[in-house]
């Protein structure tokens, strides 16, 4: 591959990946601060759902309309515009002093989509047989963002939270210069596709397709039952292990950790033994198997088993998932279909965490869990039938 400009020494896949790892750094310090920052200006739970819902539903639109510009305009120009926008949002959040200025600070911060950028350009940079592992990276870096972004969040707060705001505008700022002076726009072979539709048309074509439509469904629900844990997972640790604000927070890097060795270390092996086609399916299971066991047995060792299982088979399909379409989309399409997974997955973040602990107060902590693990269970026979699909093709 061949990129426009010299890359200063640095590889591309390196600059991308870094790239991702800063962006999810500022945006996990932010997001463990919404509840208390809203509490600030008396907002209730409610509020803090639309919050949290806003910024999911900005990228539902704004994620394949950023994605299928850069198939257009290049990938450089688009992830240059994407970080600006976060910087924007960041600097809102920094100075908000009411609860419309911090809403609008999560509006602004869901038009940014650089994840769906960054995979496009991986998918540019790289043929069949290593794309698997080199998105798995920007998985990886995700998961250490995860990590590192609420630590540093927190620690920042105690001295405010305009502070933590500050922290992540410096980061994006960072971004935005490595970006620029360090990340080549690669040269794609363009083809004819029918993938200048619009966005809707384009969900809708995806989704007709044999392949890509059963695909993004079981995205769609992978998503939505991964989106019940932040609620459902600590609701359950205090219930059943009395475990604090710290002690949860373990439980989560935690699970960040099992996504990075997943995504950053395992999958590569895992893609070529088995193809994305098995490994598609294999996720859901290893989900729906560690997220039922976790209210079925008050013992600390099995619910951190749970949660290994929960961990790798969700870093399995963040991976297996783009890595499948890509693979099944034209060279100047690339953005457009990544785009589309990235808003079908930001839209199934949105009704689980506003519904899911209702459910839990009111039928008690097994059935949240046990309707995750059917949704999942699903998503596992659809997956049956994609690799099922895939055999025939082949």
């Amino acid at each position: 591959m061949k990129f426009n400009n010299g890359n200063r020494g640095l590889s591309p896949i390196f600059v991308i990946v870094f790239t991702v790892f800063i962006d999810i750094t500022g945006y996990g310090i932010i997001i463990p601060l919404l509840p208390f920052y809203a509490n600030e200006f008396q907002a209730g739970p409610t509020a803090l759902g639309i919050l949290i819902a806003s910024f999911a539903i900005m990228q539902f639109f704004f994620s394949p309309l950023l994605g299928k510009t850069s198939d257009k305009m290049g990938r450089k120009p688009i992830l240059l515009v994407s970080l600006l926008i976060s910087f924007i949002g960041f600097t809102i959040f920094s100075f908000a002093n009411s609860y419309i200025m911090l809403l609008f600070s999560r509006i602004v911060a869901g038009i940014a989509t650089e994840r769906a950028v960054a995979q496009a350009y991986i998918a540019d940079i790289t043929d069949h047989k290593t794309r698997t592992k080199e998105m798995g990276k920007i998985g990886a870096a995700l998961g250490a963002g995860f990590i590192i972004g609420p630590a540093m969040g927190g620690m920042l707060s105690t001295y405010g939270f305009s502070i933590a705001g500050y922290a992540a505008m410096i980061l994006t700022s960072i971004n935005i210069l490595f970006v620029f002076l360090f990340l080549p726009e690669p040269q794609r072979n363009k083809e004819k596709t029918i993938e200048s539709s619009g966005y809707l048309q384009g969900l809708r074509d995806s989704l007709r397709k044999p392949l890509l439509g059963p695909t993004l469904l079981i995205l769609f629900i992978v998503t939505l039952a991964f989106s019940t844990i932040p609620v459902i997972v600590p609701l359950l640790s205090v219930e059943f292990f009395s475990f604090d604000s710290l002690q949860l927070s373990y439980v989560f890097i935690y699970i960040g950790l099992i996504q990075i060795v997943m995504q950053g270390f395992l999958i590569n092996s895992l893609s070529k033994r088995l193809g994305e086609e098995k490994l598609i399916a294999l996720g859901p299971i290893l989900m729906a198997t560690g997220i039922i066991l976790m209210p079925i047995f008050r013992n600390v060792a099995i619910f951190f088993l749970a949660n290994s299982l929960l961990a790798a088979g969700f870093g399995l399909i963040n991976t297996a998932i783009p890595a499948f379409l890509s693979k099944r989309t034209s060279l100047d399409g690339q953005g457009s279909i990544l785009g589309i997974a990235g808003s079908v997955a930001s839209i199934a973040n949105i009704p689980g965490p506003l519904i899911i602990g209702l459910i839990y107060e009111i039928a008690g902590s097994f059935v949240p869990f046990f309707i995750s693990a059917v949704m999942l269970a699903t998503a596992f026979l659809i997956g049956c039938r994609v690799y099922s699909a895939c055999k025939f093709i082949k």
